[in-house]
């Protein structure tokens, strides 16, 4: 009895992670499906990167193009919904040890097509809602200009190397956690990410 009831188990659990394998296969496939063809083609190209004062705050300042944006638009129409994310992370320039992180941001904004009004939506941190029937003119208009406040500017010391390291990408949102967390070799970003540094002394 004891070895028919642990025949029993095994087979369940094998026909568990195998129902597991299933689902993971069909998010796959349906990622698949909705990848267009040319996806080399898009990217994501930073503009303007300025760090200054203001008010006594460290202000990073940049704007981000989206270089040939019909691989984007045809997941949006698709029904993809996308997430925009700017990291920002300040370092300060060590020579021995590892560089020291001073101050770090995030910024994201979400970006899907509303069939009901036939309009692309991109929706701002504190619920604030764009909508325009073209693409392109809605990100040239709302991603020319990104502020990210750093912290105070008296952290920064006089004589010391900095750098900022911006990373931008442009990710699925509807793809479950436990999937990302299987699958972590897997890159979900629609496009490829796009990493900048700007190096200075203060």
């Amino acid at each position: 009895m004891k070895a028919e009831t642990s025949m029993i188990k095994t087979a369940q659990q094998t026909c568990t992670l195998s129902k597991d394998w299933r689902v993971m296969l069909l998010w796959l496939g349906m990622l698949t499906i909705f990848l267009p063809a040319g996806a080399q083609a898009s990217s994501l190209q930073l503009k303007n990167m300025v760090l200054d004062n203001q008010a006594g705050s460290i202000m990073a300042r940049f704007g981000i193009e989206l270089v040939a944006d019909a691989q984007v638009e045809d997941a949006l129409l698709n029904g993809m919904k996308l997430k925009l994310e700017c990291d920002a992370s300040l370092f300060e320039h060590k020579n021995v040890w590892l560089d020291s992180k001073v101050a770090s941001k995030t910024y994201s904004n979400k970006l899907y097509f509303d069939s009901l009004s036939n309009q692309f939506v991109l929706e701002k941190p504190g619920a604030k809602i764009l909508k325009h029937k073209n693409l392109s003119i809605l990100l040239r208009e709302e991603w020319k200009n990104f502020i990210l406040d750093l912290g105070p500017w008296s952290t920064l010391k006089r004589g010391e190397r900095y750098n900022l390291r911006l990373k931008v990408r442009l990710d699925r949102t509807e793809v479950p956690a436990w999937l990302k967390s299987t699958l972590f070799f897997w890159s979900w970003d629609v496009i490829p990410a796009a990493t900048y540094q700007l190096d200075f002394t203060y």
